[in-house]
Protein backbone atom coordinates (compact mmCIF):
# COMPACT_ATOMS: atom_id res chain seq x y z
CA UNK A 1 0.00 0.00 0.00
CA UNK A 2 1.48 3.57 -1.00
CA UNK A 3 1.35 6.47 0.99
CA UNK A 4 -1.38 8.74 0.37
CA UNK A 5 -1.25 12.24 -0.83
CA UNK A 6 -2.91 14.97 -2.08
CA UNK A 7 -2.61 13.83 -5.77
CA UNK A 8 -2.88 10.25 -5.25
CA UNK A 9 -4.95 7.72 -3.16
CA UNK A 10 -2.98 5.02 -0.87
CA UNK A 11 -3.82 2.27 -3.65
CA UNK A 12 -1.40 4.39 -5.85
CA UNK A 13 -4.57 5.78 -8.44
CA UNK A 14 -4.80 9.62 -9.08
CA UNK A 15 -7.43 11.21 -7.13
CA UNK A 16 -10.23 12.78 -9.06
CA UNK A 17 -10.01 16.42 -9.11
CA UNK A 18 -6.81 15.54 -10.64
CA UNK A 19 -7.99 13.56 -13.58
CA UNK A 20 -11.25 15.63 -14.03
CA UNK A 21 -8.35 18.30 -14.43
CA UNK A 22 -6.28 16.28 -16.69
CA UNK A 23 -9.02 15.69 -19.06
CA UNK A 24 -10.58 19.10 -19.24
CA UNK A 25 -6.92 20.60 -20.20
CA UNK A 26 -6.29 17.70 -22.33
CA UNK A 27 -9.39 18.45 -24.18
CA UNK A 28 -8.46 22.26 -24.42
CA UNK A 29 -5.60 21.63 -26.07
CA UNK A 30 -6.93 19.31 -28.13
CA UNK A 31 -9.67 21.80 -29.27
CA UNK A 32 -6.62 24.66 -29.64
CA UNK A 33 -5.28 21.86 -31.87
CA UNK A 34 -8.05 21.72 -34.10
CA UNK A 35 -8.67 25.56 -34.61
CA UNK A 36 -5.10 26.01 -35.61
CA UNK A 37 -3.65 23.24 -36.86
CA UNK A 38 -6.02 20.67 -37.88
CA UNK A 39 -8.73 22.98 -39.62
CA UNK A 40 -5.91 25.40 -41.52
CA UNK A 41 -4.43 22.29 -43.11
CA UNK A 42 -8.30 20.45 -43.91
CA UNK A 43 -9.49 24.28 -45.84
CA UNK A 44 -6.43 23.17 -47.91
CA UNK A 45 -8.16 20.57 -49.36
CA UNK A 46 -11.56 20.41 -50.87
CA UNK A 47 -13.11 18.76 -47.58
CA UNK A 48 -14.20 22.09 -45.72
CA UNK A 49 -15.96 23.52 -48.64
CA UNK A 50 -17.78 20.28 -49.12
CA UNK A 51 -18.73 20.17 -44.98
CA UNK A 52 -19.78 23.60 -45.83
CA UNK A 53 -21.82 22.58 -48.71
CA UNK A 54 -23.77 19.93 -46.68
CA UNK A 55 -24.32 21.98 -43.85
CA UNK A 56 -21.80 19.97 -41.62
CA UNK A 57 -21.36 21.88 -37.99
CA UNK A 58 -17.31 22.14 -38.15
CA UNK A 59 -17.19 23.57 -34.56
CA UNK A 60 -18.97 21.11 -33.45
CA UNK A 61 -17.45 18.08 -35.03
CA UNK A 62 -14.20 19.92 -33.43
CA UNK A 63 -15.48 19.62 -30.27
CA UNK A 64 -16.03 15.84 -30.57
CA UNK A 65 -13.01 15.32 -31.73
CA UNK A 66 -11.09 17.17 -29.04
CA UNK A 67 -12.98 15.64 -26.19
CA UNK A 68 -12.77 12.01 -27.81
CA UNK A 69 -8.41 12.75 -27.87
CA UNK A 70 -9.05 14.48 -24.34
CA UNK A 71 -10.64 10.97 -22.93
CA UNK A 72 -7.95 8.95 -24.76
CA UNK A 73 -5.90 11.26 -23.29
CA UNK A 74 -7.01 10.61 -19.72
CA UNK A 75 -7.87 7.14 -19.80
CA UNK A 76 -4.17 6.17 -21.23
CA UNK A 77 -2.08 8.69 -19.00
CA UNK A 78 -4.53 9.13 -15.86
CA UNK A 79 -6.17 5.77 -15.25
CA UNK A 80 -2.46 3.79 -16.78
CA UNK A 81 -2.99 0.26 -17.19
CA UNK A 82 -6.14 0.29 -15.73
CA UNK A 83 -7.88 -2.28 -17.59
CA UNK A 84 -11.25 -1.64 -19.31
CA UNK A 85 -10.72 1.90 -20.23
CA UNK A 86 -12.90 2.72 -22.78
CA UNK A 87 -15.87 0.14 -21.86
CA UNK A 88 -15.72 2.10 -17.97
CA UNK A 89 -16.70 5.10 -20.00
CA UNK A 90 -19.14 3.70 -22.52
CA UNK A 91 -17.90 3.94 -25.74
CA UNK A 92 -16.63 0.24 -26.59
CA UNK A 93 -17.97 -1.99 -29.34
CA UNK A 94 -19.91 -3.31 -27.09
CA UNK A 95 -21.69 -0.30 -26.14
CA UNK A 96 -23.50 -0.54 -29.26
CA UNK A 97 -24.97 -3.35 -29.10
CA UNK A 98 -28.84 -3.04 -30.16
CA UNK A 99 -30.59 -2.91 -26.91
CA UNK A 100 -29.27 -0.17 -25.43
CA UNK A 101 -29.23 2.06 -28.63
CA UNK A 102 -33.12 1.22 -28.47
CA UNK A 103 -33.64 1.63 -24.74
CA UNK A 104 -32.05 5.48 -25.24
CA UNK A 105 -33.94 6.27 -28.42
CA UNK A 106 -37.42 4.74 -26.96
CA UNK A 107 -36.86 6.30 -23.77
CA UNK A 108 -35.59 10.06 -25.32
CA UNK A 109 -38.22 10.06 -27.73
CA UNK A 110 -41.34 9.41 -26.12
CA UNK A 111 -40.29 11.56 -22.79
CA UNK A 112 -40.80 14.79 -24.46
CA UNK A 113 -43.30 13.23 -27.70
CA UNK A 114 -46.01 11.89 -25.48
CA UNK A 115 -46.64 15.02 -23.18
CA UNK A 116 -46.44 17.30 -26.01
CA UNK A 117 -48.70 15.38 -27.68
CA UNK A 118 -50.99 15.69 -24.72
CA UNK A 119 -50.71 19.45 -24.65
CA UNK A 120 -51.51 19.39 -28.47
CA UNK A 121 -54.43 17.38 -27.66
CA UNK A 122 -55.84 19.38 -24.77
CA UNK A 123 -55.03 22.77 -26.52
CA UNK A 124 -51.89 23.71 -24.95
CA UNK A 125 -49.88 23.95 -27.90
CA UNK A 126 -51.33 24.53 -31.72
CA UNK A 127 -49.77 24.44 -35.08
CA UNK A 128 -49.93 27.36 -36.99
CA UNK A 129 -49.22 26.81 -40.59
CA UNK A 130 -45.42 28.27 -41.88
CA UNK A 131 -44.27 28.72 -45.70
CA UNK A 132 -42.82 25.88 -46.87
CA UNK A 133 -39.28 27.16 -47.70
CA UNK A 134 -36.78 24.04 -47.09
CA UNK A 135 -38.67 21.11 -47.08
CA UNK A 136 -39.53 18.54 -44.53
CA UNK A 137 -36.53 16.22 -45.54
CA UNK A 138 -34.05 18.74 -45.81
CA UNK A 139 -34.80 20.74 -42.57
CA UNK A 140 -34.60 17.11 -40.60
CA UNK A 141 -31.37 16.86 -41.98
CA UNK A 142 -30.18 19.99 -41.46
CA UNK A 143 -31.88 19.74 -37.67
CA UNK A 144 -30.04 16.06 -37.09
CA UNK A 145 -26.28 17.32 -38.56
CA UNK A 146 -26.68 20.59 -36.33
CA UNK A 147 -28.38 18.30 -33.33
CA UNK A 148 -25.96 14.86 -33.67
CA UNK A 149 -22.43 16.64 -32.81
CA UNK A 150 -24.26 19.08 -30.37
CA UNK A 151 -25.27 16.03 -28.00
CA UNK A 152 -22.22 13.79 -28.49
CA UNK A 153 -20.25 16.79 -27.32
CA UNK A 154 -22.28 17.47 -24.16
CA UNK A 155 -22.20 13.94 -23.35
CA UNK A 156 -18.93 13.39 -23.77
CA UNK A 157 -18.23 16.37 -21.57
CA UNK A 158 -20.83 15.32 -19.14
CA UNK A 159 -21.63 11.54 -19.01
CA UNK A 160 -17.94 10.24 -20.22
CA UNK A 161 -14.83 10.40 -18.20
CA UNK A 162 -15.80 12.78 -16.09
CA UNK A 163 -18.60 10.81 -14.91
CA UNK A 164 -16.84 7.87 -14.14
CA UNK A 165 -14.05 9.45 -11.98
CA UNK A 166 -16.97 10.79 -10.09
CA UNK A 167 -18.94 7.13 -9.85
CA UNK A 168 -15.92 5.58 -8.66
CA UNK A 169 -15.26 8.61 -5.99
CA UNK A 170 -18.51 9.65 -4.68
CA UNK A 171 -20.68 6.60 -5.58
CA UNK A 172 -23.32 6.87 -8.30
CA UNK A 173 -25.66 9.37 -6.77
CA UNK A 174 -23.02 12.17 -6.22
CA UNK A 175 -21.69 11.75 -10.00
CA UNK A 176 -25.61 12.21 -10.91
CA UNK A 177 -25.92 15.10 -8.70
CA UNK A 178 -22.87 16.86 -9.76
CA UNK A 179 -22.91 16.24 -13.75
CA UNK A 180 -27.01 17.22 -13.64
CA UNK A 181 -25.42 20.61 -12.03
CA UNK A 182 -23.01 21.41 -14.54
CA UNK A 183 -25.05 20.69 -17.53
CA UNK A 184 -27.81 22.72 -16.33
CA UNK A 185 -25.27 25.17 -16.07
CA UNK A 186 -23.58 24.88 -19.45
CA UNK A 187 -27.21 26.26 -20.63
CA UNK A 188 -27.83 29.05 -18.73
CA UNK A 189 -26.34 31.20 -21.49
CA UNK A 190 -29.20 29.71 -24.32
CA UNK A 191 -31.67 32.54 -25.13
CA UNK A 192 -34.72 33.22 -22.68
CA UNK A 193 -33.40 31.22 -19.78
CA UNK A 194 -35.79 30.66 -16.71
CA UNK A 195 -35.30 28.97 -13.22
CA UNK A 196 -38.05 26.64 -14.23
CA UNK A 197 -36.29 26.02 -17.73
CA UNK A 198 -32.80 25.29 -16.11
CA UNK A 199 -34.26 22.93 -13.24
CA UNK A 200 -36.08 20.77 -16.05
CA UNK A 201 -32.45 20.53 -17.68
CA UNK A 202 -30.80 19.63 -14.45
CA UNK A 203 -33.77 17.08 -14.18
CA UNK A 204 -32.44 15.98 -18.24
CA UNK A 205 -29.29 15.73 -16.43
CA UNK A 206 -31.05 12.90 -14.26
CA UNK A 207 -32.59 11.23 -16.73
CA UNK A 208 -29.68 11.07 -19.05
CA UNK A 209 -27.39 10.09 -16.04
CA UNK A 210 -29.87 7.09 -15.50
CA UNK A 211 -29.48 5.49 -19.06
CA UNK A 212 -25.75 5.70 -18.72
CA UNK A 213 -25.62 3.67 -15.35
CA UNK A 214 -28.31 1.55 -16.77
CA UNK A 215 -27.21 0.72 -20.63
CA UNK A 216 -23.42 1.31 -19.87
CA UNK A 217 -23.64 2.78 -22.80
CA UNK A 218 -22.49 6.54 -23.82
CA UNK A 219 -24.00 5.78 -27.48
CA UNK A 220 -27.32 5.28 -26.06
CA UNK A 221 -27.44 8.11 -24.12
CA UNK A 222 -26.56 10.37 -26.69
CA UNK A 223 -28.84 8.68 -28.77
CA UNK A 224 -31.53 9.67 -26.12
CA UNK A 225 -30.54 13.21 -25.89
CA UNK A 226 -30.58 13.29 -29.74
CA UNK A 227 -33.99 12.05 -29.68
CA UNK A 228 -35.11 14.09 -27.23
CA UNK A 229 -34.03 16.90 -29.06
CA UNK A 230 -34.83 15.75 -32.39
CA UNK A 231 -38.15 15.26 -31.84
CA UNK A 232 -38.65 18.56 -30.92
CA UNK A 233 -36.77 20.23 -33.77
CA UNK A 234 -38.16 17.90 -36.62
CA UNK A 235 -41.53 16.68 -35.84
CA UNK A 236 -42.82 19.14 -33.29
CA UNK A 237 -41.28 21.94 -34.94
CA UNK A 238 -40.45 23.85 -31.42
CA UNK A 239 -37.06 25.65 -30.29
CA UNK A 240 -35.21 23.50 -28.70
CA UNK A 241 -33.94 24.92 -25.26
CA UNK A 242 -34.63 28.54 -26.83
CA UNK A 243 -33.13 27.72 -30.46
CA UNK A 244 -34.30 27.73 -33.34
CA UNK A 245 -34.03 25.76 -36.54
CA UNK A 246 -35.97 25.33 -39.74
CA UNK A 247 -40.07 24.94 -39.36
CA UNK A 248 -41.16 24.39 -42.84
CA UNK A 249 -44.83 23.58 -43.10
CA UNK A 250 -45.95 24.26 -39.83
CA UNK A 251 -44.47 25.12 -36.39
CA UNK A 252 -45.62 24.55 -32.98
CA UNK A 253 -47.33 27.59 -30.65
CA UNK A 254 -47.69 27.88 -27.20
CA UNK A 255 -50.91 28.45 -26.45
CA UNK A 256 -50.66 27.62 -22.62
CA UNK A 257 -49.34 29.23 -18.87
CA UNK A 258 -45.47 28.77 -20.06
CA UNK A 259 -44.56 26.65 -16.78
CA UNK A 260 -46.62 23.71 -18.28
CA UNK A 261 -45.39 24.48 -22.15
CA UNK A 262 -41.75 25.73 -21.89
CA UNK A 263 -42.85 29.23 -23.50
CA UNK A 264 -40.05 30.64 -25.54
CA UNK A 265 -37.64 28.11 -24.24
CA UNK A 266 -39.59 25.23 -25.98
CA UNK A 267 -41.46 22.33 -24.23
CA UNK A 268 -38.66 20.89 -22.59
CA UNK A 269 -38.48 23.91 -20.40
CA UNK A 270 -42.39 22.99 -19.07
CA UNK A 271 -43.96 20.87 -16.32
CA UNK A 272 -45.31 18.45 -18.68
CA UNK A 273 -42.22 17.39 -20.19
CA UNK A 274 -40.58 17.54 -16.46
CA UNK A 275 -43.38 14.82 -16.04
CA UNK A 276 -42.36 12.72 -19.27
CA UNK A 277 -38.76 12.53 -18.38
CA UNK A 278 -40.03 11.41 -14.56
CA UNK A 279 -42.08 8.96 -15.69
CA UNK A 280 -38.72 7.68 -18.39
CA UNK A 281 -35.91 8.09 -15.72
CA UNK A 282 -38.40 5.27 -13.41
CA UNK A 283 -38.90 3.09 -16.51
CA UNK A 284 -35.08 3.33 -17.21
CA UNK A 285 -34.64 2.77 -13.71
CA UNK A 286 -36.75 -0.32 -13.09
CA UNK A 287 -35.78 -1.64 -16.57
CA UNK A 288 -31.67 -1.92 -14.77
CA UNK A 289 -33.03 -2.90 -11.50
CA UNK A 290 -34.55 -6.54 -13.76
CA UNK A 291 -31.04 -7.09 -13.55
CA UNK A 292 -31.70 -9.37 -16.67
CA UNK A 293 -28.68 -10.02 -19.20
CA UNK A 294 -27.94 -7.83 -22.18
CA UNK A 295 -26.66 -9.70 -25.22
CA UNK A 296 -23.29 -8.80 -26.46
CA UNK A 297 -21.75 -6.73 -23.59
CA UNK A 298 -21.36 -7.67 -18.70
CA UNK A 299 -24.29 -6.74 -16.85
CA UNK A 300 -24.86 -3.02 -16.85
CA UNK A 301 -24.97 -1.04 -14.12
CA UNK A 302 -27.97 -0.84 -11.78
CA UNK A 303 -28.76 2.69 -9.62
CA UNK A 304 -28.98 3.40 -6.61
CA UNK A 305 -26.87 -0.26 -5.55
CA UNK A 306 -24.02 0.26 -7.60
CA UNK A 307 -20.95 0.96 -6.06
CA UNK A 308 -17.91 3.00 -7.47
CA UNK A 309 -15.47 0.03 -8.13
CA UNK A 310 -18.96 -1.38 -10.40
CA UNK A 311 -19.66 -4.23 -7.76
CA UNK A 312 -22.83 -4.91 -6.96
CA UNK A 313 -24.95 -4.98 -3.37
Amino acid sequence: MEKSTVLVRGDGTVRAPWRIAFFLAASIVAGMAMATVVYPLLSLTPLVALAREWRLPLDELGTVAALLLGTWAALHVMDGKREHRWPSVGLNRTALRWRAIVVGLVAGTLAILVPSLLLLAAGSFRLAPQAAGTGWLDASRIALLVLAPSAFAEELAMRGYVFTVLRESVRVPGAIAVTSIAFALLHVFNPDPSVLSIAVVALAGVFLSIVRVVTNSLYAVVIAHLGWNFVQAAVLHAPVSGLTLPTPGYRLVDAGPAWLTGGAWGPEGGLAAAAGMLVATFLVSRLGSTRTSWPGSERPDSWPNTRGDGSHD
